[in-house]
C-alpha cells in the first residue's frame, strides 16, 4: 500500500507547476522572472483564493508522499535515507503553515502573518537542503538505487547554491529574483517527481541493514 501511495509525489509536483503557470496567466502583468512565486498567494493578490486551493492540495500530496516514502524506505534503505525522508516529511508539514500566514505584497503594510511567512521560510530552508543530501548518500548504498542517490545529491547541491543566491537576491533587491527562486524550487519539485516515480515503479528491492 505504501509503495502505491508514493504516486502522490508526482501528483504534488504537477499541482505545484500548475498553480505557478495558472497564476501567471490569470495575473495580468505578473513577471515570472522578477517576482517570487509566493506573490501569487500573498494577501490581497489577484486570485489568491483559487491559487491557495492548489497550494493546499499540493501540501496534502507532498505530505502523503513523504509519509508513504518514509515508511516504504524503512523496509530496505539505510537509516541515513530514512532520516532524510523524515526530514522531508517534517519540512512539508511546516510548509502547510504558509496557507495560514500568507506573504505581504511588496510595498504593502507589514503584518504579523507576513512576518510569520518569513519565519516559516527560515525554518524550511535548512531542511530543504539537508533532505536530498541524506536521502542521496543513503540510497547510494542500495543496489539499483545508486543513480537516484547521485541525482539526489546533485539536487542538494543545486538547492544549496540557488537557495543561497535567492537569499542574496531578495535581501539586496537584485533583479531576476524570480528566475533564481524558480531554479531553486523547480529543482526540488523535479526531484520529488522523479523520486516518486522511481519508488512507485520499483519492482525488486535489495535489502540493506546499515
Amino acid at each position: 500500500m505504501w509503495k502505491k501511495m508514493t504516486v502522490f509525489g508526482m501528483a504534488g509536483a504537477l499541482l505545484y507547476l500548475l498553480h505557478v503557470i495558472l497564476g501567471g496567466v490569470l495575473w495580468e502583468g505578473y513577471n515570472h522572472l522578477m517576482q517570487p512565486i509566493s506573490d501569487l498567494t500573498a494577501a490581497g493578490a489577484p486570485n489568491q483564493g483559487l491559487l491557495s486551493a492548489f497550494t493546499w492540495a499540493y501540501g496534502a500530496c507532498a505530505i502523503l508522499f513523504g509519509l508513504s516514502a518514509w515508511i516504504y524506505l524503512k523496509g530496505f534503505a539505510p537509516k541515513l535515507a530514512q532520516a532524510g525522508m523524515l526530514i522531508f516529511l517534517i519540512m512539508q508539514g511546516i510548509s502547510v503553515l504558509y496557507g495560514l500566514f500568507p506573504e505581504d505584497l511588496p510595498g504593502g503594510t507589514v503584518t504579523v502573518a507576513g512576518s510569520m511567512h518569513i519565519v516559516i521560510t527560515a525554518l524550511i530552508v535548512p531542511l530543504t537542503i539537508l533532505s536530498p543530501f541524506l536521502i542521496g548518500f543513503g540510497l547510494r548504498r542500495v543496489e539499483r538505487f545508486e543513480g537516484i542517490g547521485l541525482y539526489s545529491i546533485i539536487t542538494g547541491v543545486v538547492i544549496l547554491v540557488f537557495g543561497s543566491l535567492s537569499a542574496i537576491f531578495f535581501a539586496n533587491a537584485i533583479p531576476y529574483f524570480g528566475l533564481v527562486e524558480r531554479i531553486n524550487i523547480g529543482a526540488l519539485q523535479l526531484w520529488m517527481f522523479i523520486l516518486s516515480y522511481r519508488l512507485f515503479t520499483e519492482r525488486r528491492i535489495q535489502i540493506c541493514e546499515y
